[in-house]
């Protein structure tokens, strides 16, 4: 009897194919995955969207030089992590997505026989794309199954025609879908009516933030009560409402953690109680929400929210706090209790003030987090493959005896 390549007892090998790469400002599930995966024994690849000649134009940039040193060194991997790998190709997807709307031909698509035989990998028994840059990796890859695991609304969020052509090239060929949010569920199904799907939230490194720490030097100054925000300062975030939450009670300390240009500095000018403190290492985050009262995540009208599975959720509510969000139909199916609701940014301010008043308790609200661990996550997902897996073995073994 053939061994169950998908039982934790039984090494698989499983390769992520995702739109960012390990190490970077950003922590991204995936990640997460493919950590929990390799905890379990398997052995995981981690890639994340190619390098190509012409970002070497833009080296100033601290993340293409990052990209470039991991492209450099081949491969990384430590005890607990993934190998994490950042490949080079031909072409940037901006020219070569045009040419694969037209042709089918994608010359982003990387080299693969030497990483796979570097890591000792003779077959991949799993591939999970991410990124729908990478259509056609599974041609190179041949897996025993292909999942696509989209974790937005790709097409919408980008405004790149060329997206819609990859997603529906890698539905047409893979074993199964797993969507991090019903409306990108509901968005993907049309390609492919009949493909298996799995709904699995993003989750959370629950041990990570439920344990604080000191407080960082750069809040000892803030005065209390204290907001934060953590994440990018980009168009699906709605800075609006952030300064019209600092104007409306300027004694609250509004802490926003990630990366921020001048522009965005400009919109809180001349607030004191706005604290841009920049990006910060994924290690030391949890210091700073373990020392604020309340998390915020005001969403902007872009198109690409109303699919988003925000893993910031679960991160703040792993360290206690209650949590202000621009409703959505998504985050308002979960019927989360530690959740505060608001539809226009005139009830910001106000849903902050409930919740920073309310008496929830910090260990309810975490223990409502550890519900979505990131362990419990790719155990689900790993059953779901293996289903796959027995489904496409027994459609091969049809298909044999029928030709024989």
């Amino acid at each position: 009897m053939n061994p169950n390549p998908m039982h934790p007892m039984h090494p698989m090998n499983i390769v992520f194919a995702s739109h960012t790469y390990m190490g970077g400002p950003f922590v991204v599930g995936s990640h997460h995955l493919a950590r929990e995966m390799k905890r379990l024994g398997h052995r995981v690849i981690h890639m994340s969207t190619p390098l190509s000649p012409m970002h070497l134009l833009k080296y100033k940039d601290r993340d293409i030089r990052e990209r470039i040193r991991i492209y450099r060194g081949g491969v990384e991997e430590q005890p607990d992590q993934a190998v994490n790998s950042v490949p080079m190709s031909l072409l940037p997807w901006e020219l070569a997505g045009p040419i694969y709307a037209r042709t089918g031909k994608n010359w982003t698509l990387p080299r693969m026989k030497r990483l796979l035989r570097s890591q000792g990998m003779d077959r991949v028994d799993l591939l999970l794309i991410d990124q729908p840059r990478f259509a056609g990796l599974d041609r190179i890859v041949n897996p025993a199954v292909t999942v696509y695991r989209p974790t937005d609304l790709y097409a919408q969020m980008t405004g790149d025609r060329s997206i819609k052509a990859a997603e529906a090239a890698i539905m047409a060929r893979a074993h199964g879908l797993v969507s991090t949010s019903e409306p990108v569920l509901d968005e993907l199904r049309p390609y492919n009516p009949a493909l298996p799907s799995l709904l699995l939230e993003n989750g959370v490194e629950y041990a990570h933030f439920a344990q604080g720490g000191d407080e960082p030097e750069d809040m000892r100054s803030i005065p209390g009560p204290r907001a934060v925000y953590v994440g990018a300062l980009d168009g699906r975030l709605d800075l609006g409402a952030l300064r019209k939450l600092a104007d409306a009670w300027p004694e609250l300390g509004l802490v926003v953690i990630g990366p921020y240009d001048e522009a965005t500095a400009a919109v809180f000018a001349g607030r004191p109680n706005v604290h841009l403190l920049g990006p910060k290492k994924y290690k030391d985050v949890p210091k700073y929400l373990h020392h604020a009262d309340v998390a915020l995540l005001p969403l902007s009208d872009h198109a690409a929210n109303k699919g988003r599975s925000p893993m910031k959720l679960y991160e703040y509510a792993a360290a206690g706090l209650p949590v202000v969000v621009t409703e959505t139909p998504e985050l308002l199916r979960r019927e989360e209790p530690f959740l505060y609701f608001y539809r226009h940014a005139d009830e910001f301010p106000g849903k902050v003030r409930d919740a920073v008043s309310a008496k929830h308790g910090r260990e309810r609200i975490r223990a409502m987090a550890e519900r979505h661990a990131w362990d419990a996550k790719a155990r689900k997902l790993l059953e779901f493959a293996d289903g796959l897996r027995r489904t496409a073995s027994s459609k091969e073994g049809t298909l044999n005896h029928e030709l024989a």
